[in-house]
């Protein structure tokens, strides 16, 4: 039996790339002797043995970086047969999966997701020492393979870390078609009355966090002027601010912030379409989720949309900004029939990432690794 020491910062199933972890580990578990070192792991009735690793108070940059070197010193002494790290949780595994590449988001848009000067310069001081660790982790000499979640996240860690394309294989992430599932007209009805959804408007759906991002000011704007479209936002940020934005772009009325909620489901099975216009991802749970709820997805050809969506048929990949993305809105709008026949394919677009069959991929390539 393979012994794994798996480091990540967190699992657990909120947010991307922890709840990533949590599910393909909870299916893992039962075959191997499974060793998660981690400041956070919540997973319960699995079997595995929990090393905890602080990673203290203070910006998230400090608290990485002194996790990654208390982590690698854990793992050494644990002795598995591998380790396996989430990006540069450990300063350096013999299996990495790379759920981001701070290198390409850097280069394409400085890393920078918002604020004033001063904060512009911290997150580029931030960045450039969130790049040098993934640089140390994806140039060590014990580096066996590297799990890409995307085709587009395998190119950008060999043209931005230099990483042998045979190094490289790709897994995307999954979705879970127990819990993310379409619901009929009835019940649409009922969820959107529960949640406070109006019942005779089109819902395009934001989820997440990390706002400026993920495009939320593209979003409010290109629902703006469109009657009979809400934008439900779900996700933490900062309120205030977008509804300043709102407000000055004439769609105050029509944006809902539903705040975190811990059934994400709920809001997919009530809307109508994913509205996604992120710039940068490495294949977000949020689009794969949408599809398997029979959402339509409006979004960038970013990492994982060039993979999942087939425009025109299962969604859309729009240019940027809010009248492209408009543009998309209003065809879906106007055309409910349309909606229906896109809904239909995203569901069946879905099938190929159950977490069951990624979770295989990703044992067969520890078992490969190993031999």
């Amino acid at each position: 039996m393979i012994s794994l020491s798996f480091v990540a910062l967190e699992v657990h199933r909120r947010g991307g790339q922890e709840r990533a972890a949590a599910e393909v580990l909870t299916r893992l578990a039962p075959v191997l002797d499974l060793r998660v070192i981690a400041s956070v792991c919540e997973l319960p009735e699995v079997p595995h043995r929990f090393e905890r690793v602080a990673a203290g108070a203070g910006p998230t940059v400090l608290r990485t970086m002194r996790f990654a070197r208390a982590a690698s010193q854990r793992a050494a002494a644990l002795g598995s047969t591998l380790t396996q790290s989430i990006g540069a949780a450990a300063r350096e595994a013999d299996v990495i999966t790379a759920q981001f590449c701070q290198a390409a988001f850097t280069r394409r848009f400085g890393g920078l997701r918002g604020g004033g000067a001063l904060r512009r310069v911290w997150q580029r001081a931030v960045q450039a020492q969130f790049v040098a660790s993934e640089r140390r982790a994806y140039g060590a000499s014990r580096l066996r393979r590297v799990i890409a979640v995307s085709s587009g996240v395998g190119r950008e860690l060999q043209e931005e870390y230099g990483v042998p394309a045979s190094k490289v294989t790709v897994i995307p992430n999954g979705v879970d078609h127990a819990v993310f599932r379409p619901v009929d007209g009835t019940n649409k009805r009922l969820l959107r009355m529960q949640l406070g959804v109006p019942r005779d408007m089109m819902v395009a759906l934001f989820i997440g966090g990390d706002w400026e991002r993920k495009g939320l000011r593209d979003a409010i704007s290109a629902i703006a002027g469109l009657a009979d479209v809400m934008l439900v936002v779900v996700g933490a940020g900062d309120q205030e601010v977008m509804r300043q934005h709102a407000a000055k772009v004439g769609a105050a009325a029509q944006v809902h912030f539903a705040g975190m909620s811990r059934e994400p489901e709920r809001w997919y099975q009530s809307a109508d379409v994913l509205l996604f216009p992120s710039r940068y991802e490495a294949f977000s749970l949020v689009t794969l989720e949408a599809a398997a709820s029979g959402l339509p997805i409006i979004a960038h050809a970013i990492n994982g949309t060039e993979d999942l969506i087939t425009p025109g048929v299962n969604g859309f990949l729009s240019d940027y900004g809010p009248d492209a993305l408009r543009v998309h809105l209003t065809a879906l709008r106007d055309d409910a029939r349309r909606r229906r026949v896109m809904s239909d394919a995203a569901l069946e677009s879905s099938r190929r990432y159950a977490w069951d069959r990624i979770a295989a991929e990703h044992l067969a390539v520890l078992r490969e690794v190993c031999a």
